[in-house]
Protein backbone atom coordinates (compact mmCIF):
# COMPACT_ATOMS: atom_id res chain seq x y z
CA UNK A 1 0.00 0.00 0.00
CA UNK A 2 1.10 3.29 -0.88
CA UNK A 3 2.43 5.78 1.99
CA UNK A 4 -0.24 7.90 3.08
CA UNK A 5 -0.32 11.44 2.61
CA UNK A 6 -0.07 13.23 5.96
CA UNK A 7 -1.08 16.76 6.33
CA UNK A 8 -0.36 18.38 9.86
CA UNK A 9 -2.68 21.40 10.61
CA UNK A 10 -0.91 23.51 13.58
CA UNK A 11 -0.73 26.87 15.48
CA UNK A 12 0.59 28.15 18.28
CA UNK A 13 -2.46 30.23 18.62
CA UNK A 14 -6.12 29.53 19.42
CA UNK A 15 -9.08 31.04 17.20
CA UNK A 16 -7.51 31.03 13.88
CA UNK A 17 -9.93 27.89 12.65
CA UNK A 18 -7.15 25.44 13.56
CA UNK A 19 -10.24 22.69 14.26
CA UNK A 20 -12.67 23.67 11.81
CA UNK A 21 -10.03 24.12 8.35
CA UNK A 22 -8.83 20.03 9.82
CA UNK A 23 -12.59 18.84 10.32
CA UNK A 24 -13.50 20.26 6.60
CA UNK A 25 -10.83 18.98 5.41
CA UNK A 26 -10.78 15.64 6.32
CA UNK A 27 -14.33 15.58 5.10
CA UNK A 28 -13.71 16.69 1.68
CA UNK A 29 -10.98 13.82 1.21
CA UNK A 30 -13.42 11.51 2.30
CA UNK A 31 -16.27 12.21 0.37
CA UNK A 32 -15.06 14.26 -2.66
CA UNK A 33 -11.87 12.80 -3.16
CA UNK A 34 -12.80 9.29 -2.42
CA UNK A 35 -9.82 8.84 -0.15
CA UNK A 36 -9.83 6.72 2.84
CA UNK A 37 -9.47 9.32 5.57
CA UNK A 38 -8.36 9.71 9.06
CA UNK A 39 -8.42 12.77 11.62
CA UNK A 40 -5.73 12.44 14.56
CA UNK A 41 -6.92 14.91 17.41
CA UNK A 42 -3.93 15.53 19.14
CA UNK A 43 -5.51 18.70 20.55
CA UNK A 44 -6.47 18.31 24.34
CA UNK A 45 -9.84 20.40 23.70
CA UNK A 46 -11.08 17.78 21.15
CA UNK A 47 -12.92 20.19 19.18
CA UNK A 48 -12.19 17.70 15.74
CA UNK A 49 -13.08 14.66 17.94
CA UNK A 50 -16.43 16.49 18.49
CA UNK A 51 -17.31 17.57 15.80
CA UNK A 52 -16.99 14.69 13.69
CA UNK A 53 -18.59 12.44 16.22
CA UNK A 54 -22.04 14.02 16.36
CA UNK A 55 -21.90 15.15 12.75
CA UNK A 56 -23.55 12.85 9.62
CA UNK A 57 -20.88 9.73 9.60
CA UNK A 58 -19.10 9.98 6.21
CA UNK A 59 -16.57 7.19 6.81
CA UNK A 60 -13.74 10.02 8.54
CA UNK A 61 -11.74 7.55 10.66
CA UNK A 62 -11.52 10.06 13.49
CA UNK A 63 -9.20 8.97 16.45
CA UNK A 64 -7.89 11.31 20.02
CA UNK A 65 -4.52 10.81 21.28
CA UNK A 66 -3.69 12.47 24.39
CA UNK A 67 0.35 13.86 24.45
CA UNK A 68 2.19 13.80 27.35
CA UNK A 69 3.10 17.14 28.48
CA UNK A 70 5.43 16.42 31.65
CA UNK A 71 7.26 13.09 30.44
CA UNK A 72 9.70 14.72 28.63
CA UNK A 73 9.55 15.74 24.69
CA UNK A 74 11.57 12.44 23.93
CA UNK A 75 8.25 10.27 25.04
CA UNK A 76 6.10 12.63 23.53
CA UNK A 77 7.57 11.88 19.97
CA UNK A 78 7.56 8.10 20.35
CA UNK A 79 3.80 8.25 21.39
CA UNK A 80 2.56 10.64 18.44
CA UNK A 81 4.99 8.77 15.65
CA UNK A 82 3.16 5.56 17.62
CA UNK A 83 -0.25 7.15 17.14
CA UNK A 84 0.89 8.14 13.13
CA UNK A 85 1.94 4.69 12.34
CA UNK A 86 -1.06 3.16 13.59
CA UNK A 87 -3.50 4.96 11.59
CA UNK A 88 -1.71 4.97 8.37
CA UNK A 89 -1.68 0.77 8.46
CA UNK A 90 -5.53 1.65 7.09
CA UNK A 91 -5.84 4.83 5.43
CA UNK A 92 -4.87 7.07 2.74
CA UNK A 93 -5.02 10.40 3.66
CA UNK A 94 -4.29 11.43 7.77
CA UNK A 95 -4.93 15.00 8.64
CA UNK A 96 -3.64 16.16 12.26
CA UNK A 97 -5.54 18.47 14.44
CA UNK A 98 -2.76 20.07 16.65
CA UNK A 99 -1.86 23.17 19.19
CA UNK A 100 1.89 23.15 18.67
CA UNK A 101 3.56 23.02 22.09
CA UNK A 102 7.53 22.73 23.34
CA UNK A 103 7.00 19.43 24.74
CA UNK A 104 7.15 17.96 20.77
CA UNK A 105 10.59 17.91 19.43
CA UNK A 106 10.89 20.12 16.18
CA UNK A 107 11.68 16.56 14.20
CA UNK A 108 8.30 15.38 14.52
CA UNK A 109 7.48 17.74 11.37
CA UNK A 110 9.32 15.49 9.23
CA UNK A 111 6.88 12.56 9.47
CA UNK A 112 4.54 15.21 7.07
CA UNK A 113 3.90 15.38 3.61
CA UNK A 114 2.78 19.03 4.15
CA UNK A 115 2.39 21.46 7.07
CA UNK A 116 -0.64 24.19 7.49
CA UNK A 117 -0.52 26.96 9.51
CA UNK A 118 -3.56 28.94 9.59
CA UNK A 119 -3.35 32.39 10.49
CA UNK A 120 -5.83 35.57 10.65
CA UNK A 121 -5.41 38.78 9.24
CA UNK A 122 -4.39 40.21 12.77
CA UNK A 123 -0.47 41.21 12.91
CA UNK A 124 -0.52 39.46 16.44
CA UNK A 125 -1.42 36.15 14.69
CA UNK A 126 0.83 36.59 11.37
CA UNK A 127 3.74 37.22 13.43
CA UNK A 128 2.89 34.06 15.60
CA UNK A 129 2.96 32.34 12.67
CA UNK A 130 6.48 34.50 11.60
CA UNK A 131 8.18 32.86 14.97
CA UNK A 132 6.92 29.12 13.98
CA UNK A 133 8.08 29.36 10.30
CA UNK A 134 11.36 31.03 11.54
CA UNK A 135 12.00 28.76 14.72
CA UNK A 136 11.60 25.45 12.26
CA UNK A 137 13.20 26.69 9.54
CA UNK A 138 15.78 25.09 9.26
CA UNK A 139 13.43 21.57 9.38
CA UNK A 140 11.44 23.21 6.59
CA UNK A 141 14.69 23.60 4.65
CA UNK A 142 16.41 20.11 5.31
CA UNK A 143 18.86 18.89 3.25
CA UNK A 144 19.83 15.62 5.42
CA UNK A 145 15.98 14.32 5.19
CA UNK A 146 12.84 14.79 3.17
CA UNK A 147 11.54 18.58 4.72
CA UNK A 148 7.93 18.65 5.09
CA UNK A 149 6.52 21.40 2.51
CA UNK A 150 5.08 24.78 4.27
CA UNK A 151 1.76 26.78 3.56
CA UNK A 152 0.42 29.81 5.51
CA UNK A 153 -3.62 29.15 5.34
CA UNK A 154 -5.22 32.77 5.65
CA UNK A 155 -8.35 31.89 7.95
CA UNK A 156 -11.14 33.41 9.02
CA UNK A 157 -10.43 36.45 7.01
CA UNK A 158 -12.78 39.02 6.06
CA UNK A 159 -11.04 41.64 4.30
CA UNK A 160 -8.13 40.06 1.80
CA UNK A 161 -6.99 43.67 1.14
CA UNK A 162 -6.14 43.99 4.38
CA UNK A 163 -4.69 40.68 5.40
CA UNK A 164 -2.72 40.72 2.07
CA UNK A 165 -1.47 44.44 3.44
CA UNK A 166 -0.36 43.15 7.11
CA UNK A 167 1.19 39.93 5.37
CA UNK A 168 3.32 42.26 3.16
CA UNK A 169 4.44 43.85 6.40
CA UNK A 170 5.46 40.79 8.55
CA UNK A 171 6.84 38.19 6.05
CA UNK A 172 9.65 39.27 4.10
CA UNK A 173 10.38 35.92 2.40
CA UNK A 174 8.23 34.00 -0.27
CA UNK A 175 6.32 31.15 1.81
CA UNK A 176 3.48 29.17 -0.17
CA UNK A 177 0.24 30.55 0.63
CA UNK A 178 -3.26 28.79 0.40
CA UNK A 179 -6.39 29.74 -1.05
CA UNK A 180 -7.88 31.83 1.56
CA UNK A 181 -10.74 31.06 4.13
CA UNK A 182 -13.03 33.70 4.67
CA UNK A 183 -14.98 34.51 7.86
CA UNK A 184 -18.61 32.79 7.22
CA UNK A 185 -21.28 32.51 10.00
CA UNK A 186 -21.72 29.51 8.06
CA UNK A 187 -19.08 27.84 9.17
CA UNK A 188 -19.78 28.06 13.21
CA UNK A 189 -23.33 26.93 12.25
CA UNK A 190 -22.17 23.77 10.76
CA UNK A 191 -20.05 22.68 13.98
CA UNK A 192 -21.39 19.15 14.71
CA UNK A 193 -24.21 19.20 12.16
CA UNK A 194 -22.52 18.76 9.05
CA UNK A 195 -19.58 19.37 7.22
CA UNK A 196 -18.99 22.87 4.21
CA UNK A 197 -18.55 20.01 1.53
CA UNK A 198 -22.73 19.77 2.59
CA UNK A 199 -23.59 23.35 3.50
CA UNK A 200 -26.61 25.37 1.47
CA UNK A 201 -24.78 28.08 1.39
CA UNK A 202 -23.00 28.30 -1.96
CA UNK A 203 -20.39 31.24 -1.36
CA UNK A 204 -19.05 29.35 2.17
CA UNK A 205 -19.20 25.83 -0.13
CA UNK A 206 -17.22 27.22 -3.08
CA UNK A 207 -14.74 29.29 -0.99
CA UNK A 208 -13.53 25.99 0.93
CA UNK A 209 -13.49 23.76 -1.92
CA UNK A 210 -11.16 26.36 -3.52
CA UNK A 211 -8.97 25.64 -0.71
CA UNK A 212 -9.28 22.24 -0.46
CA UNK A 213 -8.54 22.32 -4.19
CA UNK A 214 -5.60 24.54 -3.71
CA UNK A 215 -3.99 22.07 -0.53
CA UNK A 216 -4.38 18.67 -3.50
CA UNK A 217 -2.16 20.92 -5.60
CA UNK A 218 0.34 21.72 -3.15
CA UNK A 219 0.72 17.98 -2.17
CA UNK A 220 1.16 16.75 -5.41
CA UNK A 221 3.50 19.77 -6.92
CA UNK A 222 6.88 18.13 -6.88
CA UNK A 223 9.59 20.17 -4.85
CA UNK A 224 13.01 21.01 -5.82
CA UNK A 225 14.94 18.85 -4.04
CA UNK A 226 18.15 21.16 -4.00
CA UNK A 227 16.33 23.84 -1.81
CA UNK A 228 13.28 21.86 -0.12
CA UNK A 229 11.24 25.07 -1.33
CA UNK A 230 7.82 24.72 -2.44
CA UNK A 231 7.78 27.27 -5.47
CA UNK A 232 3.62 27.40 -6.87
CA UNK A 233 1.27 30.01 -7.58
CA UNK A 234 -2.39 28.84 -7.75
CA UNK A 235 -4.08 29.49 -10.17
CA UNK A 236 -8.00 30.72 -9.44
CA UNK A 237 -10.98 29.03 -11.48
CA UNK A 238 -13.44 31.83 -10.73
CA UNK A 239 -12.42 34.97 -12.28
CA UNK A 240 -13.42 38.22 -10.79
CA UNK A 241 -14.48 35.92 -7.39
CA UNK A 242 -13.18 37.63 -4.33
CA UNK A 243 -10.85 34.56 -4.36
CA UNK A 244 -9.48 35.78 -8.03
CA UNK A 245 -7.95 39.50 -5.74
CA UNK A 246 -5.65 37.28 -3.48
CA UNK A 247 -3.08 35.93 -5.79
CA UNK A 248 -0.70 33.83 -3.93
CA UNK A 249 2.10 34.68 -5.33
CA UNK A 250 4.82 35.29 -2.08
CA UNK A 251 5.98 31.87 -3.29
CA UNK A 252 8.21 32.91 -6.51
CA UNK A 253 11.00 31.15 -7.60
CA UNK A 254 12.71 34.73 -6.87
CA UNK A 255 11.88 34.69 -3.06
CA UNK A 256 11.94 30.99 -2.07
CA UNK A 257 11.20 30.09 1.82
CA UNK A 258 13.75 31.43 3.84
CA UNK A 259 16.62 30.38 1.36
CA UNK A 260 19.23 30.18 3.97
CA UNK A 261 18.12 29.51 7.19
CA UNK A 262 19.09 31.94 9.69
CA UNK A 263 21.84 30.70 12.22
CA UNK A 264 20.11 32.91 15.24
CA UNK A 265 16.86 31.55 14.33
CA UNK A 266 18.47 27.63 14.82
CA UNK A 267 18.72 26.07 18.27
CA UNK A 268 21.70 26.69 19.93
CA UNK A 269 23.30 23.04 19.72
CA UNK A 270 22.59 23.27 15.33
CA UNK A 271 24.15 26.79 15.66
CA UNK A 272 27.22 25.86 17.28
CA UNK A 273 27.43 22.92 14.83
CA UNK A 274 26.99 24.95 12.15
CA UNK A 275 29.95 27.19 12.94
CA UNK A 276 32.17 24.34 13.44
CA UNK A 277 31.69 22.92 9.56
CA UNK A 278 34.33 24.03 7.33
CA UNK A 279 33.20 26.80 4.87
CA UNK A 280 34.36 24.59 1.57
CA UNK A 281 32.43 22.01 2.87
CA UNK A 282 28.94 24.42 3.45
CA UNK A 283 26.63 23.22 0.43
CA UNK A 284 25.81 26.75 -1.00
CA UNK A 285 23.11 27.47 -4.04
CA UNK A 286 24.64 27.60 -7.27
Amino acid sequence: MRSPLKILITSRKGGVGKSSIAVNLAAYFARMAGKKTALVDFDYQRTSTHWITDAPQIGIDCRSFTLPNSKGSGNALLEAKEALRKTSESNQVIICDLAWADVLPPEFLFEFDLVLVPSSGSKIDLLSSLDFVSRFSYIFNSRMRNPPKLAIVPSRISSLKHFKATYDEVFHEGLAVSEPVMHMSAIDELFGMDYLIASDKPEAKENFLHFCRSVEDLAETETDPRINVKELTFQHKVSGSVLDRFRAIRNSSQTPLLREAVIEDLPEAVAQMQAQIPSFLTMRDA
